[in-house]
């Protein structure tokens, strides 16, 4: 991005803006400010220079920007168009969209709330005795089982009398009694055995350590397992799983073993298979850490053998490595960080909207909230191909990549000045700087904050150089004015003894 240009009158408030949009002129109240400002501090006692009046006047260089950014705000939503009707058709069907979005979220958030109320939460079931069955009764009619909080030893069954709950009606052939889905969570050396029909086939384990999973006489097609350690899946039945579309997936989980019984009637030794994310090679992939990688366990059918691979997201299709190879689809390139176009535009937008609603909650005066938003965006683009100013002639790797990381940083150190916090802001500062070295904003907020921290033979050059890029403009002039006054404020206190 090119270096902004601003009004000189204006530079006191907009250094310490959120760069959000160009300022308003308000050359003749900045101007005013200045002045008085100016006279007050060459006033002192016996013709001495009134420190306190340079310390307020520096005090002032951080904290006098609120009533611009309200102007700044109402100017930023009407040219948004916030404020008017749509001008084009093309503009109204993407506001139709953004509605949709809306109320696709509150319908997500009301099924989300169907389903806690359908949960039967468990824990702590193993306190006094070393075997629990679950009884109808004890799942009070809901059909979603939720086991959470359980350490053992000792065993949970899950029985064939389960598989009568529900109501006797049936739908396209498919019986609807039975429980719906099983949910295992932050359980310890415990043996769980389902005996009873699940509708959906899918059980998830998360977060468990040294937990035998048993599946008994009904079919499950789906089991996922994150973040586990020393995990059994052990199918004690024949042709209950291993079919074609039947999976196993599992991310973050180490020492996991898979036994399956051997179709193969001439061998008596079941099939068996380890699993471990660190030793099965994950990576860190856009945003997904190691423990994120995603793993598929299946039965390959032409040897009827346990198979685990890797899941790739491809055009917004999760593949394993021999379902690419056979589409030909081609994986995402290291440079784009392993993530293809549809993932990269997704951070991208997430990391311009985080960017907009720090700037948002820094008009309000919520500096607070402000430093989370841009810390997200900051994060979020750590995930996304380097950028540095040196790749703007570049309009491809601008689409790639996040451009607006430096302000981010900037905008956040502006935060931190606010807030007291000067050593956030200057590595605040200086983190914009590595990104986009000629960006006055940062230099000029990192002159304040070793100026705050009383570094002033740090903060002289800083602000010295600040000058030589806006050598007319009077908040630098004066901000390198005070730096000089208390060095040589320190110097006759050092000659003093």
């Amino acid at each position: 991005t090119s270096r902004e240009r601003w009004p000189r009158e204006d530079f006191q408030r907009t250094m310490t803006a959120a760069d959000t949009t160009a300022p308003s002129s308000a050359a003749s109240t900045a101007t005013a400010a200045t002045t008085s400002t100016e006279n007050e501090s060459s006033e002192g006692i016996a013709g001495r220079t009134n420190y306190r009046k340079w310390d307020k006047i520096t005090r002032d260089l951080v904290t006098e920007t609120e009533e611009e950014e309200e102007r700044e705000s109402a100017l930023e939503s009407e040219k948004l168009g916030h404020t008017r009707v749509p001008y084009s058709k093309a503009e109204e069907e993407e506001r139709v969209k953004a509605e949709a979005a809306r109320k696709a979220k509150q319908a997500l958030d009301a099924q989300k709330d169907r389903e806690q109320a359908a949960t039967a939460i468990l824990e702590d079931i193993l306190e006094e005795e070393e075997e629990c069955v679950i009884s109808p009764d004890m799942l009070g009619g809901k059909r979603v089982v939720l086991l959470r909080n359980i350490t053992g030893p000792g065993k949970i069954v899950l029985p064939p009398v389960l598989s009568q709950l529900g109501h006797t009606a049936e739908q396209d052939n498919v019986c609807v009694r039975g429980l719906i889905k099983v949910f295992i969570e932050n359980c310890t050396d415990v043996e769980i055995v389902s005996l009873c029909k699940i509708i959906t086939s899918t059980i998830e384990v998360t977060r468990c350590e040294n937990v035998q999973l048993g599946i008994g006489q009904e079919k499950i097609s789906t089991i996922q397992a994150d973040m586990c350690s020393d995990l059994t899946i052990k199918f004690q039945s024949a042709g209950i799983w291993g079919g074609k579309e039947d999976r196993i997936y599992h991310a973050g989980v180490s020492d996991m073993t898979v036994i399956l019984p051997n179709h193969d009637k001439l061998k008596d030794e079941p099939i068996r298979k380890s699993m471990d994310y660190i030793k099965d090679g994950a990576q860190e992939r856009g945003n997904a850490t190691k423990e994120e990688y995603q793993f598929v366990t299946f039965v390959e059918q032409a040897t009827n053998q346990l198979k685990t691979e890797s899941l790739v997201r491809i055009k917004g299709r999760m593949l394993t490595e021999t379902e690419r190879r056979e589409t030909g689809e081609i994986e995402p390139s290291q440079e784009n960080k392993g993530m293809d176009a549809e993932e990269l535009k997704d951070v991208i937008n997430q990391c311009v909207t985080h960017k907009g609603e720090g700037n948002d909650a820094f008009k309000q005066g919520e500096y607070a909230q402000a430093v989370l938003f841009y810390s997200l965006a900051i994060d979020k683009s750590e995930a996304l191909p380097s950028y540095s100013t040196a790749d703007d002639s570049n309009s491809n790797k601008n689409k790639t990549t996040f451009t607006e990381r430096h302000i981010c940083y900037s905008n956040r150190a502006a935060c931190f000045l606010k807030l007291g916090h000067h050593d956030k802001a200057l590595n605040d500062a200086d983190a914009c700087l590595n990104l986009h070295p000629d960006f006055i904003k940062a230099l000029f907020r990192k002159g304040l904050a070793l100026h705050a921290m009383k570094r002033y033979e740090e903060a002289r050059p800083v602000l010295a150089k600040c000058l030589t890029k806006e050598p007319k403009n009077k908040q630098i002039q004066q901000a390198l004015q005070f730096c000089e006054i208390h060095l040589e404020k320190e110097r006759r206190k050092r000659m003093m003894g």
